[in-house]
């Protein structure tokens, strides 16, 4: 039986979407299908979805250079499709500057992804103040799977006004009921986002965070192809929210962080 595309059967079509948080190639923990550029084009094209901002999942944790060049590959193959993610590992702070050089002056990288945990690489060491301090000056974006702390956020916020910080899944994960800092961090500081990268469906929990957060502040993301992209779609797509609202999290908030800062 051959499926009608989703954009057909869940009208996307009223809206820009851009995915602001996906994945490229294999994992070294678990099968992952369809994880390669042409898979998640089919799967866009399906679902209604502009571009993918991508971080190949070799990169996480093992090996940032390779991951950095696949996405460029994928950047020529297809670019108007997908938007880098630089990846520099903390375990090799003597690469984090000449390979983030590379990334931005020759491969076409958009922003900057961390993940401490894949990386076994905390938070609290110094090698990241050069990643920090190398985005301040590029006036870049960083995504992170977890800031480790809201404290931290905030103190980055504020030492470093230039560079735009989200906090990866933390709005996706949220019951809509309980207390996270992080979604005060995202309201009261302009340079702050959270994104709905996660796989629970919580009822009501977007127009929550909507309320808590502002939708100026909140990030579409699927982390496909971990989670299949029209999951993600639709936690937007069928929410009680204004089509406005929708929009702002479908794309405008994601192509406001990585614009260019005069």
């Amino acid at each position: 039986m051959r499926f009608k595309p989703l954009s057909e059967q869940l009208d996307t079509s009223g809206y820009r979407i851009v995915d602001s948080h996906a994945h490229l190639g294999l994992y070294h923990k678990f099968d992952i299908q369809g994880g390669f550029e042409d898979d998640l084009v089919a799967q866009m094209d399906r679902v209604g979805v502009q571009a993918l901002a991508i971080s190949p999942m070799v990169g996480l944790g093992l090996d940032s250079r390779r991951a950095n060049d696949m996405t460029a590959a994928v950047l020529k193959k297809y670019p108007d499709r997908f938007y880098g993610m630089a990846l520099a590992s903390g375990n090799r702070p003597e690469e984090i500057l000449p390979e983030l050089t590379r990334c931005f002056d020759t491969l076409g990288m958009t922003m900057i992804k961390l993940h401490p945990d894949e990386a076994n690489c905390p938070m609290e060491r110094k090698c990241y103040d050069l990643i920090y301090g190398f985005a301040a000056e590029r006036k870049l974006a960083i995504m992170n799977h977890d800031w480790q702390s809201p404290a931290r956020l905030e103190a980055l916020a504020k030492r470093y006004p230039q560079v735009r910080f989200t906090q990866a899944h933390s709005g996706g994960n949220w019951d809509g009921h309980r207390e996270d800092d992080y979604f005060r961090l995202a309201r009261d500081y302009e340079n702050v986002f959270v994104d709905i990268c996660a796989s629970p469906i919580f009822y009501g929990a977007l127009e929550s965070l909507v309320e808590v957060a502002g939708a100026d502040n909140i990030l579409f993301g699927s982390d496909t192809p971990f989670l299949n992209l029209a999951f993600g779609v639709g936690k937007v797509l069928l929410a009680d929210l204004p089509h406005a609202d929708k929009q702002k999290i479908f794309a405008d908030n994601f192509l406001g962080v990585i614009a260019p800062r005069d």
